[in-house]
């Protein structure tokens, strides 16, 4: 199902029904403010199970968790240093990933082969006013074809996973512009994919 939401001002009792797909197991594809993204809740493994069987990846890749805010993030981590922390604040929500040790909190079913997690809070109206309703992160996972390229037109991916995901919000076009993704898990900062987000904005590397 394709269900149209205003990506400014997204309508409260469609949001509500994005959260009720969710909250039942569901997959759901969502606009950021870079991809869309496959999601499903972060603790039900069975939705995690099948969102890995529609992606055709093995488990052991790493995917992102959207969370609503920092103190969501620092309770999926092992801890978030006072530095990385005022970055954190500073910069968003907005288009950056950032790589963690994971904490206990994070399903096991996510941790297969590795101990770290993504962790995004992307400054998009419908992903926030979603994560707000469903009241847990999301597994997410960007859209691709069968080429490997990311699938920007919302009418395109409800055809191309019909019968696969649940329901495809439409937040219209978008660009192909990845997230900024800095690993923060050990000793020093590593940028592992420069995208959207200013990397200077940052003011984690030399």
């Amino acid at each position: 199902m394709l269900l149209p939401i205003d990506p400014v001002e997204p309508e409260s009792w469609l949001i509500g029904r994005v959260a009720n797909v969710l909250r039942k197991g569901g997959l759901v594809v969502l606009p950021t403010d870079t991809v869309y993204a496959l999601t499903c809740v972060f603790d039900n493994d069975e939705a995690i199970e099948r969102l890995y069987t529609v992606k055709r990846i093995a488990p052991a890749k790493r995917l992102s968790l959207l969370v609503p805010d920092i103190a969501t993030a620092a309770r999926l981590t092992r801890g978030i240093p006072n530095p990385v922390f005022r970055t954190m604040r500073r910069v968003l929500p907005g288009p950056y990933t950032f790589i963690f040790q994971a904490s206990n909190e994070v399903p096991r079913v996510m941790l297969r082969k590795r101990r770290t997690v993504g962790i995004r809070i992307p400054a998009a109206p419908i992903a926030l006013a979603t994560l707000a309703a469903v009241g847990s992160p999301l597994l997410a996972t960007s859209v691709r074809n069968a080429a490997d390229e990311w699938v920007l037109d919302p009418a395109t991916i409800a055809e191309d996973l019909r019968g696969q995901a649940d329901l495809v919000v439409d937040g219209g076009l978008l660009a192909a512009e990845p997230s900024t993704v800095v690993d923060l898990s050990g000793d020093e900062p590593v940028l592992v994919r420069a995208g959207k987000g200013d990397v200077a904005a940052l003011e984690l590397f030399e």
